[in-house]
C-alpha cells in the first residue's frame, strides 16, 4: 500500500509512516485502499489505510505532511457559526430538538431551537442520553469543583462545547489549528485561539479539565500529544476524549464506506485495548470507558450515503443488505451495550495522578 501515489495531492505532500503511531510496531497489514474524501469532498487524492499487526489500530500510510494537511479542512463542519443552520428540513428539525434540549438543560443560547422541542426527548431516553454526552461530555457542574474550574477544549472548532462548559460555570477556553473554526468561535463570543498543544504559552498544570472530542484521530503523533495533555493537567485533573472505534459494528458492516474512516483527515484509528494501553503508558490512571447511546443511527445514515458513491463495495448478499439498512443501527446500538468494544465511538475519562 505504501507505494500508492496520490496523483492529485501536491507533489511531495505525503510522507510514509514506518511504524504504528500507537504502539510503534513495524508490522502491518493492508486494510483499505483507494480511499477518497467522500464525506466533505474537499481533499484530493486517494489514500490507503493499514492495520497494525500488534495493537490492531489503523493508520494512513502514506499520510499528508503537516505542511499540506490543511487542504483537507477547507470546508469542514467546525467552520460553521454555532447559530448557522443551512441544513435541509429533517436536519433542521433534528438540530432544533438538540438546541432546545441544550438550551433547556444547560442554559445555553443556541439558535434554531424548536419551541418545547425538549419535550420530544422525554419519550426517547437513549436520545436524551446521547445529547447529554454530546453537550456535557460527562462534565460536572463547576460549583462541585470548587476553585478548580479551568477547562481547555482541544480542537474547539466553532466553540459549541465552550458554550456548554461556560454555561455550567467553567472557565472554558479552546484551541484549534484551523483559523476558520477559531474565527467562528470568536465571532460567537468564546475564548479561543489558533494554536496547538505544543504552544509554550500553555503552562504545565494549568487546567483541571481537558477535552478532546474527535481530535486524537487527526493527530500524527497521538502518544506525544497525550503526554502533553498529562503535563497541562493539574494533579487529579481529568481528561475526556472521544474517537471512532475501528472495531465497531459499523466498520464491520460498511468496510471502506464506514463514516469513521474519513480520509485523509483521520490519520489514526484506535480500538479500545490500544487506546487504554496508550493512556496508561503515558501516565493516566483511573481510565474509564463510557457509553454514548444512539450514535449508530448517525453512522449508518452517513455510511449509506458514502456507500452509494462506492458501487464496487456494494454486496448482494441478503445479510449484508439487511445489516446496512437503518433498522440495523438500532440493533448495533443495543449490541454495543452488551459488547462495549464494538461501540461506534470510544468515549473515555482518565485522570492525572494526584501526586
Amino acid at each position: 500500500m505504501r507505494d500508492q501515489i496520490n496523483n492529485h495531492w501536491p507533489a511531495g505532500g505525503t510522507e510514509c509512516v514506518s511504524n504504528c503511531p500507537v504502539c510503534g510496531s513495524f508490522e502491518n497489514t493492508p486494510m483499505h485502499g483507494d480511499l477518497s474524501d467522500l464525506t466533505f469532498n474537499v481533499a484530493p487524492g486517494t489514500w490507503a489505510m493499514v492495520r497494525c499487526n500488534d495493537c490492531r489500530s489503523g493508520y494512513l500510510d502514506p499520510r499528508p505532511t503537516a505542511a499540506t494537511i490543511g487542504l483537507a479542512y477547507t470546508n469542514y463542519y467546525t467552520h460553521a457559526d454555532t447559530g448557522e443552520n443551512n441544513d435541509g428540513g429533517i436536519a433542521k428539525f433534528r438540530r432544533g430538538i438538540a438546541s432546545s434540549y441544550a438550551n433547556g438543560k444547560l442554559g445555553t443560547h443556541f439558535a434554531g431551537e424548536i419551541m418545547f422541542g425538549h419535550v420530544f426527548t422525554w419519550f426517547l431516553p437513549r436520545l436524551r442520553r446521547y445529547l447529554d454526552v454530546r453537550y456535557r461530555r460527562h462534565l460536572p457542574d463547576a460549583h462541585r469543583a470548587g476553585n478548580y474550574r479551568r477547562l481547555l477544549d482541544v480542537g474547539c472548532g466553532n466553540g459549541e462545547f465552550l458554550a456548554c462548559a461556560s454555561a455550567l460555570g467553567w472557565l472554558a477556553e479552546g484551541i484549534d489549528i484551523d483559523p476558520a473554526a477559531v474565527a467562528a468561535a470568536l465571532t460567537a463570543g468564546y475564548s479561543a485561539k489558533v494554536t496547538d498543544l505544543n504552544d509554550p504559552l500553555l503552562k504545565p498544570e494549568s487546567y483541571d479539565q481537558i477535552t478532546l472530542s474527535h481530535v486524537i484521530e487527526h493527530m500524527a503523533a497521538p502518544r506525544e500529544q497525550l503526554k502533553r495533555c498529562l503535563d497541562l493537567l493539574s494533579p487529579n485533573g481529568r481528561l475526556w476524549l472521544q474517537t471512532p472505534n475501528i472495531d465497531s459494528v459499523g466498520h464491520n458492516v460498511f468496510g471502506a464506506a464506514w463514516r469513521g474512516l474519513e480520509p485523509p483527515r483521520h490519520l489514526v484509528l484506535f480500538n479500545r485495548p490500544a487506546l487504554q494501553e496508550m493512556l496508561s503508558d503515558v501516565g493516566f490512571v483511573d481510565i474509564e470507558f463510557k457509553a454514548h447511546p444512539a450514535v449508530p443511527l448517525f453512522i449508518w445514515e452517513e455510511s449509506r450515503q458514502i456507500l452509494k458513491r462506492m458501487p464496487f463495495l456494494q454486496r448482494n448478499g441478503i445479510f449484508s443488505r439487511l445489516s446496512q439498512m437503518l433498522p440495523a443501527a438500532v440493533f448495533a446500538d443495543y449490541w454495543s451495550v452488551m459488547n462495549p468494544d464494538s461501540a461506534e465511538f470510544l468515549t473515555c475519562i482518565a485522570f492525572r495522578p494526584n501526586t
